[in-house]
């Protein structure tokens, strides 16, 4: 195949391919958590953690990003996590920056990130990403389906809070 040919043919889509501009909009996932893990019985792991935890708020404080860590930190299992855990909720508008945040500092530290969907338990599992090692979680112990999308701090007006017009310019000119 010619050059040319071969990249026409990687970006001509076929008919069947194409999607609804607001239909993708409004299937798109907006809220996130990331779930940071430590051996709660095992000093330097909770104090790293902990560490870890006061770096982001102090970041949140000064503007660095808009995401919430949970007002607890899990000294024992709780749910599917089965050791000491904490969990930043993080809405899609700042993503990029808590993925970036969290690759670079989260240490020694196991990070679960994954989608806020009716379907938790494919959220905790398929539809989950891991930094460093993955923690088995018990998914017996999430309900399954839903009946609408949890929204969190729906204050902010973020994630799934966030009007249309944050949608921006839907025109994208193709």
């Amino acid at each position: 195949i010619d050059p040319q040919q071969e990249i026409l043919l990687r970006v001509t889509r076929a008919p069947e391919y194409t999607t609804d501009l607001f239909s993708e909009l409004e299937e798109e996932i907006k809220e996130w958590h990331f779930h940071v893990y430590f051996f709660q019985d095992n000093h330097q792991q909770s104090e790293s953690a902990l560490k870890l935890r006061e770096k982001i708020l102090g970041l949140v404080d000064k503007g660095f990003f808009k995401i919430v860590p949970l007002h607890r930190v899990n000294l024992n299992p709780i749910g599917p996590h089965p050791i000491g855990s904490y969990e930043v909720w993080c809405p899609k508008e700042h993503f990029a920056r808590a993925f970036s945040f969290f690759t670079l500092n989260r240490g020694i530290h196991s990070v679960l990130v994954h989608p806020l969907t009716t379907l938790q338990k494919q959220d905790h599992s398929v539809r989950a990403i891991w930094m460093g090692q993955p923690v088995p979680l018990d998914l017996s112990q999430l309900p399954e389906p839903l009946s609408e999308t949890p929204s969190q701090y729906t204050q902010l007006g973020l994630g799934y809070s966030a009007s249309s017009a944050q949608f921006g310019d839907t025109n994208l000119g193709y």
